[in-house]
């Protein structure tokens, strides 16, 4: 593939598991804004009310059901599951009262606001729920590398070739290093090797990553291909341990740098490097695997 700029390679970087953009997540945060103060002027909450708020602001639905802990793709599969149907903007203007009444057999959805809207948040509350938000942020970021190590995965597994997850592979004068994919398998055995590097946040743990990659380029024999997928919105915040990542491609000392927004491009090249390898195929698999993050 064509070498970007470094520049052109930060603007590709997004978000890891986040498939909306940032002007939907806007409309999303001005609709919480203006259903929260809708609902503090309704004196009595009940499935009444709610269903003439809904049926004039069909898009509030998404924030009432984030009341009982919904996010927008739960809130798709459990209409579907309750109601038959996960269009929920033709639903609040058609029959709205089955929809909150959906909502609230099974989640008990009217209590739960009228309980958010009576209580009175003490400063105490605001704190115990930032540090709530805050844990299961953190338990949550080792999800989402996770989930890019599947796009890797996937990817691989769509043109048949065999692969060890979080390898170490052997290279020249026997050393090794460390590799998140090993093709077809780590130790001596190993042709291809990939750093699956995903981070939202920023911290030690990208200056790591870079250390590991490096290590992957030192080691690597001639013959081996080594190639760096990265991508979420920490690296934006640690240019200078991107920019070392991307002069190890620059330079030729891995073989590419891609990322989700780059993911044909990683088909493509590793696809050819498995052609130039002649590394077996197995005998079947999706060639083109929908990704997590698409």
């Amino acid at each position: 593939m064509a070498l970007r700029t470094l520049d052109q390679c930060l603007d590709q970087l997004r978000r890891l598991g986040e498939p909306q953009g940032s002007a939907e997540r806007s409309d999303l945060e001005r609709a919480a804004e203006a259903a929260g103060a809708a609902l503090l002027e309704i004196e009595h909450i009940n499935g009444e009310a709610l269903a003439r708020l809904i049926r004039n602001h069909p898009e509030w639905v998404p924030v009432l059901a984030s009341c009982v802990g919904l996010g927008l793709e739960q809130l798709k599969r459990q209409l579907q599951h309750h109601l038959g149907t996960s269009g929920w903007i033709s639903l609040a203007r058609k029959s709205p009262e089955r929809l909150i009444r959906g909502l609230d057999e099974a989640f008990g959805l009217v209590e739960a606001i009228r309980e958010q809207k009576e209580k009175a948040w003490s400063l105490a509350d605001v704190l115990v729920e930032r540090v709530r938000w805050s844990q299961r942020k953190a338990a949550g970021a080792g999800k989402r590398g996770r989930a890019l190590e599947d796009v890797v995965q996937g990817v691989v597994k769509g043109l048949r070739l065999q692969c060890e997850m979080r390898a170490r592979f052997k290279g020249k004068g026997n050393e090794t290093a460390p590799c998140d994919v090993a093709i077809p398998q780590g130790g001596d055995r190993a042709e291809i090797v990939i750093a699956v590097k995903g981070f939202d946040s920023t911290g030690s743990k990208l200056s790591d990553a870079v250390t590991e990659i490096s290590r992957m380029a030192e080691v690597r024999l001639a013959r081996q291909f080594v190639y760096a997928f990265v991508d979420g919105i920490g690296w934006r915040g640690r240019k200078r341990d991107f920019r070392r990542i991307y002069e190890l491609w620059a330079n030729h000392q891995i073989d590419g740098l891609f990322c989700v927004a780059t993911l044909e491009d990683f088909r493509r090249t590793l696809n050819k490097a498995a052609r130039r390898l002649n590394l077996p195929r197995g005998r079947s698999a999706n060639p083109h695997p929908t990704p997590p993050f698409a």
